[in-house]
């Protein structure tokens, strides 16, 4: 996800791939939806998501 994205295309590209994930009933489908809502929760939220950016720059 790009760092200047709005936090509409995170929400969209969010239900697409979490409606791709549910329909894999794997152990891996499921950690897959785990990663993506922990995404989501990160980079939907302005604070959280300013605090994820300034790490990743960070190294």
């Amino acid at each position: 996800m790009a760092p200047h994205a709005r936090v509409a295309v995170i929400d969209a590209a969010f239900t697409v791939l979490r409606e791709a994930a549910c329909l894999d009933d794997s152990a891996e489908g499921h950690r897959l939806l785990i990663a993506l809502n922990r995404a989501h929760h990160t980079l939907s939220d302005p604070g959280r998501r300013a605090r994820y950016d300034d790490e990743r720059r960070a190294g």
